[in-house]
């Protein structure tokens, strides 16, 4: 009788621990999904805005009025800017703070930066302007190259994240490195000190 309630009382523990470990299995592909479809949403919203972007600062650069491309940059400002806050909060949660700071001061920043210079000087004409937002006006194609270059960076760096399993709260089971000593378990914790790989 003692044998058997030893045997039972382990094989509740093997049971817990392995539906636990199937949750957090299911929770990590379920968080690989989402961050997918959320990276591949953030690389088509920088594309469009970028492509209008650049589309607007034809027209501007040549003096031309065309209120099709005109309508469809603002567009692409008011999609984004629509969408802006619940990205900010999706890469918050999935990739954390830093990630959306550099999202936020970084990718949207540069973006905004060279969209105010463009409605600038297609408001009020290359001429019109003081020196200093001429210059600014100048180096507008550059200015979308960099942003470019930096969203292109920043895409890089989710993907490579996602790839490494570093994201979302299930990177923060039995993760060392991140010192929520509730995330690790006591298993995790004895293998390490024992060097056992499993």
């Amino acid at each position: 009788m003692l044998i058997g309630l030893i045997v039972a009382i382990v094989g509740y523990f093997l049971q817990q621990r392995a539906w636990r470990q199937k949750n957090i299995e299911e929770v990590r592909r379920l968080e690989f999904e989402e961050c997918l479809k959320l990276i591949d949403e953030i690389g088509r919203a920088i594309d469009e805005r970028l492509m209008q972007t650049s589309r607007y600062a034809e027209i501007v650069r040549k003096c031309e009025k065309n209120s099709k491309v005109e309508s469809e940059f603002q567009e692409s400002i008011e999609g984004w800017m629509g969408a802006f806050s619940s990205r900010k909060s999706k890469i918050y949660h999935y990739y954390g703070r830093e990630a959306m700071i550099e999202f936020e001061n970084v990718v949207h920043s540069q973006m905004r930066e060279v969209s105010e210079i463009l409605k600038r000087e297609g408001r009020l004409g290359l001429a019109n302007l003081s020196s200093k937002h001429r210059k600014e006006s100048r180096a507008a194609s550059a200015r979308i190259d960099f942003a470019r270059h930096s969203s292109f960076k920043f895409l890089r760096e989710l993907n490579e994240r996602l790839s490494n399993g570093d994201v979302g709260r299930t990177s923060l089971v039995n993760n060392i490195r991140d010192g929520a000593l509730d995330n690790i378990s006591k298993v995790y914790l004895l293998k390490r000190m024992f060097a056992i790989n499993s």
